[in-house]
């Protein structure tokens, strides 16, 4: 069956196209034009902008779950909830655990993509347990450990759906582990990271290419012997190479450093992200925990985002991408080229996926409609989360 959408503001990766058409058929995108076509359904936008999904490379999960102890089911839920904010594309995050622990978060959404195979979990992001104590933010430093190339290597064997892998590349071995899992296909990414900036071009060398939620878990400039010294976040701002990925919810990073950081680094090289934890959608004075409910940390929703009880650190984030979005929105203008770069287009660079990201015909039709005030008001998707 052949979709076309009439009265949309088209946003593709280089212009906003108004009075044009944009047309798909089994789940892609065969048409953007102004010629007369023919459909067999026509969906009238109103005037509002048409985007392409967005694309989340960092969640842990959501609307009081995650995906370190979800079920099967409930892996469905958290998908489904996030795609409800418009995330067509999601990486399940996990955190440093036990490797019981971790395995079994695995072994879970394993079964859940066998019998969902068209969800849109597109696969895991490991966030560690490959990281620095000395930058442990919300994570549970009993469960951190040197980086271990073998074993990244029989994780990426056993689950070969892990796509990307965060660690602290200073650590002992660090390096090594970036190049593995380069070799392995997966996109390797500093995070709660001390590495210092020339440790972090190093890193460049050997594998990594992203930063995993700028300025959280990682240096800026210090003082050594009262000689100052840049840090990862310094690097990650001045070489090209390096893609960030930010927090926009205005609470992680305020909106004059997102501005700065989307002046220094520009839109092709940013990927919003939400870090969202089972906090995200729960109401504000909500006590839970980030990570297993057996092992988790306890954290409470307050202020419009998750901290750690004793209010020195945020854990994760309670937002959904639609919040993030607007909230970008606010920081630098609207400019929704750039906006939806950021959301989808850069995340699908990052990860290779060359099928999505962008209004374009032969992408999927994985699309958003917002209005004025960049509300959803309908999402185009042939995405199925849940379990029959």
């Amino acid at each position: 069956m052949r979709t076309a959408i009439k009265n949309a503001k088209i946003v593709t990766a280089s212009e906003v196209l108004t009075g044009h058409v944009c047309a798909f058929s089994d789940g892609v995108i065969d048409y953007i034009g102004k010629a007369p076509i023919e459909a067999d359904e026509w969906i009238d936008a109103k005037g509002c902008y048409l985007i392409p999904g967005f694309i989340e490379l960092h969640c842990h999960g959501g609307a009081g779950l995650e995906f370190m102890d979800a079920s099967v089911q409930e892996i469905a839920k958290i998908a489904d909830f996030h795609l409800s904010h418009g995330t067509t594309t999601l990486l399940a995050t996990t955190l440093a655990a036990s490797d019981a622990e971790t395995k079994c978060a695995l072994d879970s959404i394993a079964k859940y993509k066998q019998a969902c195979p068209t969800t849109s979990i597109e696969g895991v992001h490991l966030e560690g347990p490959w990281l620095n104590p000395l930058q442990c933010g919300a994570q549970n430093v009993s469960h951190m450990k040197l980086p271990d190339a073998t074993q990244l290597t029989a994780l990426k064997e056993r689950y070969p759906f892990i796509l990307r892998a965060s660690a602290a590349p200073e650590l002992a071995g660090g390096m090594e582990f970036g190049k593995c899992g380069k070799e392995l296909g997966i996109v390797m990414s500093l995070a709660h990271t001390d590495a210092d900036f020339d440790e972090a071009q190093q890193a460049l060398e050997n594998g990594y290419t992203l930063m995993t939620h700028l300025y959280s878990g990682m240096n800026g400039v210090t003082r050594k012997n009262a000689f100052r010294t840049a840090g990862a976040v310094e690097a990650g701002l001045y070489f090209d190479e390096y893609f960030v990925e930010i927090i926009a919810d205005g609470k992680h990073l305020p909106e004059n450093l997102l501005r700065y950081i989307y002046k220094l680094k520009g839109a092709d090289r940013i990927a919003l992200i939400t870090d969202a934890i089972r906090a995200c959608g729960l109401p504000e004075g909500t006590e839970t925990v980030i990570g297993s409910r057996k092992n988790g940390l306890p954290v409470v929703v307050e202020d419009g985002v998750a901290k750690l009880l004793n209010r020195q650190s945020f854990a994760g984030s309670a937002s959904s991408f639609d919040t993030i979005y607007k909230t970008m929105a606010n920081a630098i203008g609207r400019d929704m080229v750039a906006l939806s770069k950021m959301a989808s287009l850069v995340p699908a660079k990052i990860m290779g996926w060359t099928d999505r990201g962008e209004i374009a015909i032969g992408k999927r039709a994985d699309l958003l409609l917002l209005d004025e005030d960049l509300n959803i008001k309908k999402i185009i998707t042939n995405k199925e989360n849940r379990i029959s």
